[in-house]
């Protein structure tokens, strides 16, 4: 159950023991974390410094049973699968259960290939760049390709590039440091980053398309890719960001193919955490993404002008919006987003936590589907934002459980950049089965990009949250089944209103409360 420190600071805060035995919790940018693996159940405790008085769970159905005593919350995970809990006052702790591994690739065989072999510093002293892309290269020039093991350890390094037929296994206690001098990073050729320009206004600064062509790990026109283990990546975000104005991603996948990126925990990215560019039949499956909220731009999981990508059983904690679906023209390139599907993931961002757009630079986005997911603290549950004359069609949010400290349900926008930009249309919006037991009604709908529809409403004004910019550009077609909040069917626009301030406003036809 135990596993080696990943030289990050320990809890003050919070002990946990599973079975018990102590696991492993950090504390990273004002929260703390527990990381171990566990079978079809196992008992938990968690103990603070002080009795305990009042306790949350979030989603609460994940957990069987629970008892308090004193210092400690005793409780059952029937499964593997992570949960928030909050304990009075104390900043909330993010329990990330995994499966036992039964998939480690055995060692000595001549497709594994271990970094240490190839010089790779394991205690962080030296930069290891040279030797993990030597590895790297070798599995690549294998027959069939190979794999490139981290074994425990500290692996300090600038940008790496995986090829086709390569797997990158990150082993238990295995940390991927980024390296904090800037110069590591070298910027796509030609390029240059808007994120470090401070003369540019903010929406063009942070722009997706021009803000960053950077980052620490690259797949780029290869196929199939795996990177996996229970390992953790770190970009080194707080230091390049905060102190070099550079804006690295974590993992850049580009113009790639069959791309599997399973287990590991992605933490302290510089900007967009994971960015999939114009790529199709890329799966996450149980990822962590953890980053400090004081950065800027430190998007979850990006699907950029990118299709059939499927977005699994992870847990996503960030600044900036936790999933989403966009279209940037990034590199010059174009793609439209389609058969995008998150499912059973917890997430939270203090912007938008499930979102499509703002960046629509496309012709259509179409299929995109967010089942049976759970957000928390955030700024709003779901949002759909076209900004650069796109279609949106068949968008489905189904089976959405809106937990504790979301500002907004829903946000809606068709604008543009400009009042003479293209307007987009949005065709068969379907809420179905959302559930918001303990959401606060907000006073106002106004979100940041409510501004930039047609009739630029400013900072406060009363806007609808449902609204299409004219009859050529409407939503067509919205559905909202089955929402329930606090305990409440909204079977009614009236009803809608008066309970969320869900309002619908004008160019939209055919709306169906169900």
């Amino acid at each position: 159950m135990d596993r080696e420190p990943l030289l990050a600071d320990s809890s003050e805060s919070h002990r946990v023991r599973v079975l018990g035995a102590p696991v492993v919790v950090e504390r990273y940018a004002g929260i703390s974390y527990a990381r171990f693996a566990m079978r079809s159940g196992a008992r938990v405790e968690v103990e603070v410094t002080s009795p305990i008085r009042t306790h949350t769970f979030f989603p609460a159905e994940r957990v069987a049973s629970s008892r308090l005593t004193g210092t400690v919350l005793s409780f059952d995970l029937p499964a593997p699968a992570s949960l928030v809990v909050w304990i009075d006052q104390l900043a909330p702790l993010f329990l990330l259960p995994d499966p036992m591994e039964d998939d480690a690739p055995a060692h000595g065989l001549p497709d594994v290939l271990d970094v240490t072999d190839f010089g790779a510093d394991p205690n962080g002293r030296s930069l290891a760049t040279t030797a993990l892309q030597a590895a790297i290269d070798r599995a690549g020039g294998l027959s069939g390709g190979g794999t490139v093991v981290l074994p425990p350890g500290v692996y300090r390094s600038g940008t790496l590039r995986l090829r086709s037929n390569v797997s990158l296994y990150l082993a238990q206690g295995a940390l991927l440091q980024g390296s904090s001098d800037p110069h590591d990073y070298p910027i796509d050729p030609g390029r240059h980053e808007s994120a470090g320009d401070s003369s540019l206004p903010p929406d063009v600064r942070y722009h997706g398309r021009t803000m960053t062509y950077s980052r620490l790990l690259l797949v780029d026109h290869a196929t199939n890719v795996r990177i996996s283990g229970r390992g953790t990546i770190d970009g080194a975000g707080s230091v390049l960001r905060s102190q070099h104005g550079i804006a690295p991603n974590l993992l850049r996948v580009r113009e790639s193919t069959q791309v599997t990126v399973r287990d590991v925990l992605f933490r302290n990215a510089a900007a967009w955490s994971i960015h999939v560019l114009a790529s199709s039949g890329v799966a996450f499956e149980n990822i962590k993404v953890i980053n400090d909220r004081r950065i800027l731009n430190t998007d979850g999981i990006d699907a950029d002008m990118s299709s059939d990508v499927t977005i699994d059983r992870s847990f996503i904690y960030t600044k900036d919006d936790a999933i989403c679906v966009k279209a940037t023209r990034n590199s010059d390139l174009s793609g439209d987003p389609a058969r995008i599907l998150a499912t059973n993931n917890l997430v939270s961002a203090r912007d938008a936590a499930l979102k499509l757009g703002s960046e629509s630079e496309a012709a259509s986005f179409s299929d995109i589907r967010f089942e049976r997911n759970y957000v928390f603290d955030s700024g709003r549950a779901m949002s759909v934002v076209v900004r650069d004359g796109a279609t949106y069609e068949r968008v489905t949010y189904r089976s959405i459980e809106v937990g504790p400290h979301v500002d907004h349900l829903i946000e809606q926008v068709i604008g543009g950049r400009d009042p003479a930009a293209a307007l987009g249309v949005i065709r068969d919006l379907t809420f179905d089965d959302i559930s918001a037991p303990s959401f606060v009604r907000p006073a106002s709908n106004w979100t940041w990009y409510a501004q930039f529809r047609p009739t630029r409403p400013g900072p406060g004004t009363a806007v609808p949250v449902f609204e299409g910019a004219d009859e050529e550009h409407a939503v067509e077609g919205l559905t909202l089944k089955h929402v329930v909040v606090n305990g409440q069917h909204l079977r009614d626009a009236a009803t809608a209103r008066r309970l969320a301030n869900l309002s619908v406003g004008p160019y939209v036809p055919d709306v169906v409360f169900e």
